[in-house]
């Protein structure tokens, strides 16, 4: 099955009506008497399609309830399709390792106590801790009535959880949102038609992501590059590496920018300090964040040099998966032409894998060899 990944417009339909109401877990076949009517509440769920909906409640990550994770599931969903998604602010805490069928019970109970605004209720669970990472996915959809409609369990030894290269918040939410969708009714056709809604506007919001009429302009100034890639020059300033600035890094990667033909390039003499947080969970925040103050220090000391270029680093030399590579190249009035994030999901990072500060400039060059000889994808 071809993967979701954040921003993508498509999923295909590859699972049959069954397959997704069951969920092909063990405890799938541990049902009562009610079967008959868990079918019909299934179907009716899924016949409405994109005019369904869902309130996600807060997601269980490790035993704590996190919104910045059920907002992601949000989006996700309405990537695909879905219409009407509002997020939950009660979390319902399960007790610990409960049965599947124990647990959508007490899920119910739940919701009949604190009413939903929806037709349905998603709660889910990723289960694990910092020394064996995230091992398990459990996820169950309750109506308004608080009667189960869908339920699914992941672990470490389903198909699903093994083809994962990283067991992350991230990879589990696209592996959720992969095995509700056909419950739900969504499928390739939805997901091409849906559009970008209320779950959109509030991650925008989160994201510190800048305004259309800022971003607009980007493709044509890195087309501008790009044409004058051979006269330019590039000034690299200082890097931050986990946190701390480092000059010597900036005249290794100016050196590795050289030597792969990009363009002609040279570490800056000035100092920078980049006091934009690294702590934020949400990764495209941490991106603009640096990228406005960047700007702001470009028009406040103007450069000498057509462009300029920051970078920041985080990698972990044990998990490859847990780091990041950021950079913003400006050109001499300051304004935006690039602004990348590369993490664990994108393919390049992947290539890459990235454990040390060379690895994280290695990928850096070869980001920036997209902007300046190749077509930019996302």
């Amino acid at each position: 099955m071809e993967r979701i990944r954040m921003g993508w417009k498509g999923i295909p339909w590859a699972c049959i009506f069954a397959m997704s109401l069951w969920g092909c877990t063990h405890e799938a076949t541990q049902w009562t008497s009610d079967s008959d009517q868990l079918f019909k509440r299934a179907a009716l769920m899924q016949s409405k399609g994109p005019e369904g909906s869902l309130t996600v409640l807060p997601l269980m990550l490790a035993g704590q309830p996190v919104d910045r994770v059920s907002e992601v599931v949000g989006v996700l969903l309405e990537q695909q399709g879905l219409k009407n998604i509002e997020l939950g602010a009660t979390p319902f805490i399960s007790k610990g390792d409960t049965a599947m069928q124990l647990l959508g019970g007490a899920l119910g109970e739940f919701v009949r106590h604190n009413p939903v605004p929806t037709e349905h209720a998603l709660y889910a669970e990723y289960n694990g801790n910092r020394e064996v990472g995230l091992i398990e996915l459990r996820a169950i959809v309750v109506d308004k009535a608080g009667r189960i409609v869908w339920m699914d369990r992941q672990g470490a030894e389903d198909e699903a959880m093994k083809r994962l290269e990283s067991k992350d918040p991230m990879a589990l939410s696209v592996l959720l949102v992969e095995r509700l969708c056909p419950a739900l009714g969504l499928n390739e056709e939805t997901a091409k038609a849906a559009k970008p809604g209320t779950m959109a506007r509030r991650m925008e919001e989160r994201s510190g992501l800048p305004s259309e009429n800022e971003r607009a302009p980007l493709p044509e100034r890195q087309k501008l590059l790009k044409e004058s890639k051979h006269k330019a020059i590039l000034t690299v300033y200082p890097l931050r590496i986990g946190g701390t600035m480092h000059q010597a890094s900036a005249s290794e990667l100016a050196a590795m920018i050289n030597t792969a033909g990009l363009c002609k390039s040279q570490s800056s003499t000035k100092s920078l300090v980049l006091k934009a947080s690294q702590a934020d969970p949400n990764e495209l925040k941490v991106l603009w964040d640096i990228a406005r103050e960047f700007r702001t220090h470009v028009k406040q000391n103007p450069p000498e040099t057509d462009y300029v270029l920051c970078a920041d680093y985080v990698f972990n030399p044990e998990q490859w998966e847990q780091g990041y590579v950021h950079f913003v190249v400006c050109d001499r009035t300051g304004e935006w032409v690039i602004v990348d994030l590369q993490n664990s999901h994108q393919p390049d990072y992947q290539s890459v894998k990235p454990r040390s500060r060379e690895d994280c400039s290695t990928l850096l060059v070869k980001r920036l060899k997209v902007y300046l000889e190749q077509e930019v994808t996302e």
